[in-house]
């Protein structure tokens, strides 16, 4: 008969063909998915949608692989799509509020881990969620009892515990966090995240010796040599403490003179994500033919961190001004307060800003503002703008760059690439620069590449290298043009002990 009598019956056996390889699909995805084959699982994920708009499951997977590869949007909106099929399953209301966490809209993320807990009240998955989600929004006091009250209920989860760690260590509280860590590493020996968590509290803790070797100098023929070193160490289970020592070396056409001193800082957390830091010292000055003085040096600041993404301070230095020969020959002090914010309101955009005021001993005031944006335009790479506006009072001729207004405006991009424990970090930009009211603006760029090694816990060696022309690169004075340059090298090495 054929085909041609039978249409109906030969269309439906043609469908069911079709279907039986579309439906083995849903288990091969789910193999796939669970070996590791993320790209081959999602494409046949895909192949199921396509056929099966509403299919659960396909949805829900995609879903997942969205929000991993950091496609938060797409990962929400499969969720909401997921959400109106099935309004009351659970797994997909903590993945929703998951991945909105991720996104930054932490309250809306906490209230859906409420709904879910207001139905299973001791699901451990939405108890981590919702601490961790009010953690994020920078109520550290808050998510540590969350965290608490939930291991009352599961006092061997793992993940629980490692929430707990996390945040203690966010509010300054190194030495707590690690036994938290610890006992969740016993519980969870391959569990990767706790790892990783472990080894970052250890080396907050364990002492750490750092040294540099610096060198720079200006087409000016103005030089200088500086060798650093500190040794840092814990007080107590909230307080570091650190002592650092430095000498410098600065010479230019007609002179020459050296500086070094001494200084001790503690760190101390304050809880609440509050860190308080005091120090003081001395730095000797010392011009070649000239009378040498001794200034004290200080340092007073505080640190927050009102959310995960956000940090701020407010700080006061009294610091010896002795970047070249003529300046330790004048035998200069400056008295700063200085201010900083640093948000990134998702995960590709972050802006950090700073200001403050300066009062040098020979009577003259500065005024300095910085602004920088960043996105992430591809992986290791970021692109955005850089102000930055510097003022003095007067211009006293006193041997530094002090003018009535400078301002810098530039394009920047930076490249980060790290594989194993080796990392390049090259960064460059290009702008406008003007020094001086009304005066007529100058090209200004600059370029600087790292080159680092680490290994162990945290233990590095890093090659620094940098080029510009920017007129504010140095405080020694004189005309600034585009034909300027200064140059910096230097060597650093951190050593975990």
């Amino acid at each position: 008969m054929g085909c041609v009598v039978r249409a109906p019956f030969c269309t439906a056996v043609a469908a069911v063909a079709l279907l039986v390889p579309l439906h083995a699909q849903l288990p091969q995805a789910d193999a796939a998915f669970k070996r590791g084959d993320y790209r081959g699982a999602r494409a046949a994920y895909e192949r199921v949608l396509a056929a099966d708009s509403t299919n659960v499951r396909a949805l829900h997977q995609l879903a997942i692989l969205d929000s991993w590869s950091g496609k938060l949007a797409r990962s929400l909106e499969r969720l909401g799509r997921l959400r109106r099929l099935v309004p009351a399953d659970q797994d997909i209301m903590v993945d929703q509020a998951r991945v909105l966490a991720w996104a930054g809209r932490t309250l809306e993320s906490e209230a859906l881990y409420d709904s879910v807990l207001a139905r299973s009240p001791g699901r451990t998955d939405a108890l981590a969620g919702r601490a961790r989600a009010v953690a994020w929004r920078g109520d550290l006091a808050r998510a540590e009892h969350l965290w608490r009250e939930a291991l009352t209920l599961h006092p061997d989860d793992a993940e629980l515990l490692i929430g707990l760690a996390q945040t203690l260590y966010w509010k300054g509280q190194p030495g707590l966090a690690e036994a938290y860590a610890a006992r969740a590493r016993a519980l969870a020996p391959g569990d990767r995240a706790a790892l990783e968590l472990q080894r970052a509290l250890r080396a907050a803790l364990r002492p750490e010796l750092v040294t540099s070797s610096d060198g720079a100098g200006d087409s000016d023929d103005n030089a200088f040599v500086a060798l650093d070193g500190s040794y840092t160490t814990s007080l107590g289970s909230d307080v570091r403490g650190t002592l650092a020592a430095g000498w410098r070396h600065a010479t230019d056409p007609f002179r020459a003179g050296a500086s070094y001193g001494a200084r001790g800082v503690a760190v101390a957390a304050l809880g609440r994500g509050a860190v308080l830091r005091a120090g003081a010292g001395v730095r000797r000055l010392e011009p070649e033919g000239g009378a040498a003085t001794t200034p004290l040096t200080a340092e007073l600041g505080l640190g927050i961190r009102p959310g995960r993404y956000a940090a701020a301070g407010i700080g006061y230095s009294r610091t010896a001004f002795d970047e070249t020969a003529l300046l330790i020959d004048s035998g200069f002090v400056i008295d700063a307060v200085d201010a900083t914010l640093d948000v990134s309101p998702s995960p590709h955009w972050s802006v950090s800003a700073g200001g403050g005021v300066a009062w040098l001993s020979d009577g003259n005031r500065r005024a300095s503002a910085v602004l920088a944006v960043l996105g992430r335009a591809a992986p290791g790479l970021q692109l955005g703008p850089f102000a930055r506006l510097l003022s003095y009072d007067t211009t006293p001729g006193h041997g530094y760059f002090a003018p009535d207004r400078f301002t810098v405006l530039e394009a920047r991009a930076i490249y980060d690439w790290r594989r194993d424990r080796w990392g390049v970090r090259a960064d460059g930009g290009a702008g406008t620069q003007q020094v001086f009211k009304g005066a007529a603006r100058q090209l200004a760029w600059h370029v600087g590449v790292s080159l680092t090694r680490g290994w162990g816990a945290n233990n590095e060696i890093a090659l620094v290298g940098a080029l510009t022309n920017s007129a504010g690169a140095t405080a020694t004075s004189g005309t600034r043009t585009e034909e300027f340059r200064y140059r910096t090298l230097a060597l650093r090495f951190r050593q975990g002990l």
